[in-house]
């Protein structure tokens, strides 16, 4: 301990997790933070958590230097000890001051520990912390706590009570003046189509300017009801992520996300990077997710944009580092989260003496996968073709303790509300070869879990899969099971669907090979081989061929299908047939990648054929959906 450091007593106790969900369930009623490690891969993403509920002092960050302010009779008495006290009073604003020197001036004020910490976000702009006195501008805030709940890494919460022993209680000053600021209207930067546009305006600048890389972004804006805390509770619960925050910063704003992006954890000396590249939206159940994986590991765009990432990460961390100490210890890990998958390298080194967790964030703040390589051009390139100005997208939540134990997560995925209006941002990285057409899907992809937390999820204009059938449900189907290999599969699945099996039914579900006179004239839904068979007696060409079992394919709707989605989905096809022309009067609902029928319809007689098998496990959701769609036509149609 240094002469004349303040040296904090910390009460520790053990608390429940009903005591973190109700502290949880207050944020936003005061000024606070929360960042939590909530979710993540074993052995890359430390589990933790930080909820600072009553915190005694807020530093907010300019441009150009810093002001303290007193939210608590703690802080005040804190701001009066004699290290503090000389510490405020070497604090001045203008050009030349270098804030990140006041903010080690303020740790260095503390024996050091893991307890004693500053908590809070840094906007896009605080990359310009590391150019000292370059601007005045609002950089973000940072709470000291005076009462925090912690969780470790087994899952336990602890409630910590930060006190000076002795210390004669100081009085309060008045509160900081601040700026009202006003919310934003509700309005996207683009109207659909205009994103796509501006990537394509993009790839011209990576083919002509300099640049190996860049990330373009754009907001969406939606009036909210629900309060932020609430959205925030929904969100860690149906997407956990490896940078969980909140925060409330006193003046109106209140920021809430679950980003994918852990950027650095500092140890000790030891400093790793976490970087994020690629997104493929997650498919339901095991096989869903299992195609989304080797989706995105089979995205070369995606594995080059990583590996630029990486790259560009050793560049910013070089020179802070030991020489030769930064390795590549993984690539490309994928990471399943709720809505999406991801892959992430990992990057390990050891600080040289005389850098720190500081030198580090402001090394890497708008850092390569949300600006582009080199930055300096990327920045360039961001401030001419994006609509409007990037707030806290980008930005860092950072955690740093007195002892030099630091971690910043990327502020991605995350919803900035003022006045009752939520500002989502999102954006993707592009090389020279990126499709607009996906990168604007990707876009509206990840704006899904923070507009599901505040309960509009036809935000984006999307229909839940499979929620626009034509008609209702028969209530009861009748099954001819023709030797099908599969006939109890298919039982279950009916009656999971709530259907009853009666004989009498007016709709048949076939499966397996009837005889040609046991087909039912008319309200018939075949599946498999059986479909197959229903289309040549229709005066389909069906050919024999060799047997293709277990195979999965992606099923695209067409126009005609009685119900909508967005998204293509797999399903699983045992065929000993394929089909070579459709037969008249046939209409086609869906496709596979190759542009084939893989369901059809005949209006005038009631016939749905799927030729492939949404009773099998290997089959998504929405391949039941298509046989919900395909009941409920044969039943309406037939008693048309």
């Amino acid at each position: 301990m240094s002469e004349g450091t303040i040296d904090l007593a910390v009460a520790r106790s053990d608390a429940s997790a009903q005591q973190a969900q109700e502290a949880l369930a207050r944020l936003g009623q005061a000024p606070g933070a929360y960042f939590g490690v909530d979710a993540g891969i074993a052995g890359l993403h430390p589990l933790q958590a930080t909820l600072i509920e009553q915190p005694a002092l807020a530093l907010r960050l300019f441009g150009d230097g810093l002001q303290a302010q007193v939210l608590s009779p703690f802080g005040a008495t804190l701001l009066a000890q004699p290290a503090l006290a000389a510490w405020r009073s070497g604090l001045q604003r203008g050009p030349g001051t270098d804030t990140l020197q006041a903010l080690r001036g303020f740790l260095a004020c503390f024996t050091p520990s893991a307890d004693v910490l500053l908590l809070g976000a840094l906007p896009f702009a605080a990359h310009k912390l590391a150019r000292p006195g370059s601007s005045g501008e609002p950089l973000g805030v940072l709470f000291f706590g005076e009462k925090l709940l912690r969780r470790d890494a087994r899952g336990q919460w602890h409630s910590l009570h930060l006190s000076l022993p002795g210390a004669a209680a100081a009085a309060m000053p008045p509160p900081l003046a601040h700026t009202p600021q006003t919310a934003t209207e509700p309005g996207d930067d683009h109207a659909p189509g205009g994103y796509a546009a501006m990537v394509g305006r993009a790839l011209g600048w990576l083919r002509e300017q300099p640049l190996v890389s860049l990330t373009l972004s754009q907001s969406y804006r939606r009036r909210v009801e629900m309060a932020p805390a609430q959205a925030f509770a929904r969100l860690r619960a149906a997407n956990p992520a490896p940078a969980s925050f909140f925060l409330d910063d006193g003046q109106g704003l209140q920021l809430l996300g679950a980003s994918p992006d852990l950027q650095l954890v500092v140890s000790g000396r030891a400093v790793q990077a976490l970087p994020v590249c690629g997104t493929v939206r997650r498919r339901p159940g095991a096989v869903g997710e299992a195609e989304s994986l080797r989706e995105l590991m089979n995205e070369d765009v995606d594995a080059a944009s990583l590996a630029v990432c990486t790259d560009a990460l050793r560049n910013d961390l070089a020179p802070l580092c030991v020489p030769g100490s930064l390795v590549l210890s993984e690539r490309r890990r994928t990471m399943s989260l709720a809505t999406v998958v991801h892959a992430v390298d990992r990057l390990q080194g050891r600080l040289r003496d005389g850098a720190d967790a500081w030198d580090a964030i402001a090394a890497t703040a708008a850092p390569v996968m949300v600006t582009g390589t080199p930055r300096a051009h990327a920045l360039a390139a961001i401030s001419a073709l994006e609509a409007s100005p990037r707030g806290w997208y980008g930005g860092l939540f950072v955690q740093v303790a007195s002892n030099g134990d630091a971690l910043a997560g990327t502020i991605l995925r995350a919803a900035a509300v003022r006045g009752g209006v939520a500002e989502v941002r999102t954006g993707g990285d592009l090389m020279a070869d990126s499709s607009p057409e996906r990168e604007e899907q990707e876009s509206r992809l990840k704006t899904l879990s923070l507009w599901r937390a505040f309960g509009l999820e036809a935000a984006m204009g999307a229909v839940p899969d499979g929620q626009q059938a034509a008609a209702a449900l028969p209530q009861a189907v009748r099954l001819l099971d023709a030797q099908d290999p599969f006939g109890n599969a298919a039982r279950d699945c009916l009656l999971g669907l709530g259907l009853v099996l009666n004989d009498a039914a007016a709709v048949t579900v076939v499966a397996g090979a009837p005889a040609t006179a046991a087909w039912p004239p008319r309200s018939v839904v075949a599946i498999g081989d059986a479909a197959y068979q229903l289309l040549a007696l229709h005066g389909g060409q069906v050919q024999r061929i060799a047997p293709e079992h277990g195979r999965l394919l992606l099923c695209k709707l067409q126009a005609d299908a009685p119900w909508r989605s967005d998204n293509a989905f797999i399903a699983a096809r045992y065929a000993s047939f394929q089909l070579e022309g459709v037969p008249v009067g046939w209409q086609v609902w869906a496709t596979d990648a190759h542009d084939r029928p893989v369901a059809l319809a005949q209006p005038q007689h009631s016939l749905v054929a799927l030729l492939f098998r949404p009773d099998s496990l290997l089959s998504e959701p929405q391949a039941l959906a298509a046989l919900r769609a395909a009941l409920a036509f044969a039943a309406a149609r037939g008693a048309a």
